[in-house]
């Protein structure tokens, strides 16, 4: 009976934990902007460490957000998890700290009045999907 009481509490506060790649909880942030990893993992990709968003987990994974991941003639966007980069919106992997599911979500291009696509002087960069 012991035995079961202590799996039942390791169990229950492992499950407690923010999982690492997870998202962040909490501080304002839209669901799906943040990601919990190591501090030196955020730094290295340039984002920015929030406290207290990724509850019981060791000290070194904090929440981390990065916000422009894109150029400006790109759109910008930010870094969230895929499932949550939606509308008219793509992501673009390799921009972003996290896992394989945490991108740069930016906008995509629109149609001119007429159905055109931009030229060289258009709003975003001619790379970018036109929804």
């Amino acid at each position: 009976m012991k035995f079961a009481s202590v799996f039942v509490l390791l169990v229950s506060v492992a499950s407690t934990r923010a999982a690492v790649n997870g998202a962040c909880s909490g501080g304002g942030l839209d669901t799906g902007v943040g990601v919990c990893i190591s501090t030196s993992k955020c730094k290295a990709a340039g984002g920015v460490i929030n406290n207290g968003l990724c509850p019981n987990d060791p000290n070194d994974i904090k929440c981390c957000t990065k916000a422009p991941c894109a150029p400006a003639t790109s759109g910008g966007g930010t870094c969230r998890f895929t499932n949550t980069c939606t509308g008219n919106h793509f992501s673009i992997p390799g921009l972003c700290p996290g896992g394989n599911n945490f991108k740069c979500c930016v906008p995509c291009v629109n149609r001119g009045p007429r159905g055109e696509e931009p030229d060289e002087h258009g709003s975003l960069d001619k790379r970018l999907p036109i929804c």
